[in-house]
C-alpha cells in the first residue's frame, strides 16, 4: 500500500466529518483501510460488465460517470477532488456494471474495499452510523440531480445547478464544458448560451 500523505490524510478526514464527527480511534482505523491509485487521463476506472466492489474518493482529478443509451455517452455523474464516488447498483447487488468511470484528467484515488467496509461496520457502532450519515448525503446529491433534470428551461436549470449542486464550483474548476452540457442534458450550445448569461449577469 503507498503511503497516504498528511495532505491525503486531511481531505479523508475532510469528506469523513462533512456528515459527521468521529472518534480519532476510528479515523485511525478507517486510514488503514484505504488504498492509494493513479489513473491517467483517458483511462478506464470501472467497465461496462465489471462488478464494483470499492468505494473511492478523489484527491486529485475528475472522474465521468456515464452509460451508453444508442451509442451516445450520457452523463450520470462527475466527481471532482474531495468527493466520493462508486457504481452503487453494482456495489450493492454484486451484479455486472451498466456504467463506465473513466478519468477525464489524471487522477488519484483514495479506495476502500466494500469486505473492510462490511468488516468494520460489523464490529463498530460508531462507523455503522458514518456510514449511514455518507450514504444520506448520496441520496441528498442525487435527489438533487433529479429534480434539476425534471426542469425544462435550461436558464432555470443552470441556475439551480449553482445553487442546490454541492459539488457544482468544483465541477466547473476542472470538467471540460462537453461534459458538464451531459450532465445538465443540454446540448454544448446550450450550455455554451447558458454560461454566456450568467458570466454577463443575465441569470
Amino acid at each position: 500500500m503507498n503511503s497516504i500523505s498528511t495532505a491525503e490524510r486531511q481531505l479523508l478526514f475532510d469528506f469523513i466529518t462533512s456528515s459527521t464527527s468521529i472518534s480519532n480511534d476510528l479515523f485511525a482505523q478507517i486510514i488503514q483501510l484505504f488504498k492509494k491509485k493513479t489513473f491517467k487521463k483517458g483511462d478506464f476506472i470501472l467497465k461496462e460488465g465489471d462488478i464494483e466492489t470499492f468505494s473511492n474518493i478523489v484527491v486529485e482529478g475528475v472522474v465521468h460517470q456515464y452509460t451508453y443509451e444508442e451509442d451516445q455517452p450520457i452523463t450520470i455523474n462527475i466527481t471532482p477532488k474531495g468527493f466520493s464516488f462508486n457504481n452503487l447498483k453494482s456495489y450493492i447487488t454484486k451484479t455486472p456494471s451498466l456504467e463506465v468511470h473513466e478519468a477525464i484528467t489524471d487522477v488519484e484515488l483514495m479506495c476502500i474495499t466494500r469486505k473492510d467496509i462490511d468488516a468494520l461496520m460489523r464490529k463498530s457502532h460508531e462507523f455503522s452510523y458514518l456510514m449511514f450519515k455518507i450514504y444520506e448525503n448520496i441520496l441528498l446529491d442525487r435527489e438533487n440531480r433529479m429534480f434539476l433534470l425534471q426542469v425544462k428551461n435550461p436558464t432555470k436549470r443552470y441556475r439551480l445547478f449553482h445553487e442546490i449542486v454541492e459539488r457544482a464550483d468544483k465541477i466547473l474548476d476542472d470538467s471540460p464544458d462537453k461534459y458538464i452540457a451531459s450532465y445538465l442534458n443540454m446540448t454544448p450550445q446550450q450550455y455554451s448560451n447558458e454560461k454566456k448569461k450568467m458570466l454577463k449577469g443575465q441569470l
